[in-house]
């Protein structure tokens, strides 16, 4: 991990902002530490059950995106979400969506990259639902929904709409691949082509068992009771976000904390920091401050803002870290075991011809390699 640029260029930008953020806020320090001991904090501990009932939610979700390739109950999914959350906060490069594939395959048999497939079309639900939110939120407050960052006036709105294209983009390209033969058939083209001898069967075999984990977005039904879920789960946050600035002695509306849970997620989705640290609090503070008022009324919550922002994220980073760790350990894992290349990338997949069907396996611990049923056959339901 120590020699992965990307972890390098996250920590570069994680630096910058956190020091931006103390910069812009070292006089109010002192204010911002009575804030905390003036903060309710046992209303601020009461709103980590709405949160976990949210990931609860997300992980029902990705339940049901997974249903075509193996039906796995939630209670037993709902670790492997912790995990990956867990490793998304600690290591660089979004790198808990593999390590969420990696323990998914170990406990259910499912090849990490039909896995990847399903997680793939999760994550875009997150931005699925969350676009629209900040978009409907941002029309309604107008010119509020707005603030500077770095000499810049940046609008959720236009930010909104950018999201949206590319979002778009990806999902279309989902859809497309799930639905068209022409699109898989012209993958498999590409890597006839381009694809060194020796390693044509085995790219051959990961895309077959990719588009196995997009099967779900051929269900009308699937899909519409995972956006259901989606949103579900992304109002509980913002009903999290609400009770701990409640708790902080913030009061603005329930529908400024939807737009601080969307811009604030997209944002940490986007820029390479470890954790979301730097990038959260400053959409958060900044999005506090913007809705304040007046410029006095602005000057004036800055230190809570400010203290509100860290706590919050403090919330969300410190129960997921402990409980995943543990998690981790007790299943007897390592980071290094759920990233290793040789451990979660190779399969082996025979295939005689283009577009035929090729025998999955997965990890079979130390002993060797196991067939995976659930993806062909008798596991698909």
């Amino acid at each position: 991990m120590l020699k992965s640029r990307s972890f390098w260029i996250g920590m570069a930008v994680t630096a910058l902002l956190v020091g931006w953020f103390v910069w812009r806020n070292w006089d109010k320090f002192p204010d911002m530490k009575r804030a905390f001991q003036d903060a309710d904090w046992r209303l601020a501990l009461l709103s980590l059950p709405v949160y976990f009932l949210g990931l609860f939610v997300r992980t029902v979700r990705w339940q049901y995106l997974l249903r075509p390739v193996k039906k796995v109950g939630a209670l037993r999914l709902f670790p492997v979400v912790i995990i990956g959350l867990m490793a998304n906060n600690v290591l660089p490069a979004r790198a808990g969506e593999l390590a969420r594939a990696y323990v998914l395959g170990q406990r259910e048999r499912i090849s990490k990259t039909t896995s990847l497939g399903t997680i793939a079309v999760d994550r875009l639900f997150d931005g699925v639902t969350l676009i629209p939110l900040m978009l409907i939120v941002a029309a309604i407050a107008g010119d509020k929904a707005n603030f500077r960052v770095f000499g810049h006036n940046l609008n959720f709105a236009g930010l909104g709409i950018v999201m949206t294209v590319l979002f778009g983009v990806a999902l279309g390209v989902l859809f497309y691949l799930a639905l068209s033969d022409r699109g898989r058939h012209l993958l498999h083209r590409m890597v006839h082509r381009f694809a060194p001898r020796r390693l044509k069967p085995h790219v051959e075999g990961l895309l077959l068992s990719f588009f196995d984990g997009l099967h779900a977005l051929r269900s009308p039904v699937d899909l519409a009771v995972a956006w259901v879920m989606s949103l579900v789960s992304w109002l509980l946050e913002a009903t999290m976000y609400y009770m701990v600035a409640r708790a902080f002695g913030i009061h603005e509306g329930f529908e400024i904390f939807i737009l601080i849970t969307a811009a604030a997620n997209l944002a940490i989705a986007i820029v390479a920091t470890q954790g979301g640290v730097g990038a959260f609090e400053l959409v958060v503070s900044k999005t506090i401050i913007a809705f304040a008022g007046s410029a006095a009324a602005a000057a004036a919550v800055q230190k809570d803002a400010a203290a509100y922002a860290i706590g919050l994220h403090a919330l969300l980073l410190v129960p997921i870290v402990a409980i995943g760790l543990a998690l981790m350990w007790s299943m007897d894992l390592s980071f290094s075991q759920m990233l290793s290349s040789d451990r979660t990338e190779a399969e082996a997949v025979p295939v005689a011809a283009e577009g035929a069907d090729a025998a999955r396996v997965v990890p079979g611990g130390p002993s060797g390699r196991q067939p995976n049923p659930a993806v062909h056959g008798g596991g698909r339901k």
